[in-house]
């Protein structure tokens, strides 16, 4: 079976591994400005480690044989997922 993840988020990332979430997170709370390459206007679908691990499980479970797309349906602009980080750190 061949999953496909995305963007996964949990506890205990490092600020410094290069991903939106940690290191959003790790500017705002260190009072730096949020670095946005771009406009901001492209799009990230984030999934709680959790769920990924329930939804990888499932599939080894699963019939399926064609690759799968392991993650949250939901996506959201990067510009507005820096608002909410600021927002949720003061």
């Amino acid at each position: 079976r061949i999953v496909r993840i995305f963007n996964t988020y949990g506890t205990r990332m490092r600020l410094n591994d290069g991903r939106a979430l940690p290191a959003f997170m790790g500017q705002a709370l260190r009072g730096e400005d949020i670095t946005v390459f771009g406009d901001g206007s492209q799009t990230r679908s984030f999934t709680y480690v959790d769920d990924l691990v329930e939804g990888i499980f499932r599939l080894a479970m699963s019939d399926e044989c064609e690759p799968v797309n392991v993650g949250n349906p939901q996506e959201v602009s990067i510009l507005d997922f820096a608002k909410e980080v600021i927002e949720l750190t003061g």
